[in-house]
């Protein structure tokens, strides 16, 4: 997927990618870069922080669980940085309370594990337009 600015096409949007199973991480970030988007995936909430802190990211595809159960802080620390990522989120187990502790975190959306992967990489595409409407669009 390529940014549009101001008319222009301004480059490859980037979307970071957290999760722990090494499989799901690849399969993920292999389906966006299908797309055409420019994935980049880590295994951890604290590398996550780095990349984000290093580079700019349309937006963040994340696993529920590893953000809540390893790095209750990380949705925080990521807000308090410059601009606006919004946060796919996805989940192995639905928990009713999800959604509401997701929402109470800027997060975008909640989809559950298993779900068509096109309902994640649509989920993908609106999280980044939502970025370009917020006049932050970030592209490589």
């Amino acid at each position: 997927m390529r940014c549009v600015v101001n008319g222009v096409q301004a480059g490859r949007v980037r979307v970071l990618v957290v999760e722990d199973d090494r499989e799901m991480l690849q399969g993920i970030c292999r389906s966006l870069r299908a797309l055409g988007y420019d994935a980049d995936g880590v295994t951890t909430g604290r590398e996550a922080l780095t990349q984000l802190r290093c580079a700019d990211f349309a937006a963040v595809v994340a696993d529920v669980g590893l953000a809540r159960t390893y790095d209750l802080d990380l949705m925080r620390e990521v807000q308090s940085l410059e601009g606006f990522r919004p946060w796919v989120m996805y989940t192995g187990v639905p928990d009713p309370l999800a959604p509401r502790w997701c929402g109470q975190s800027g997060v975008f959306c909640v989809l559950v594990k298993g779900a068509p992967t096109k309902d994640l990489l649509r989920s993908v595409e609106e999280a980044c337009r939502a970025a370009s409407w917020s006049g932050r669009a970030r592209c490589a």
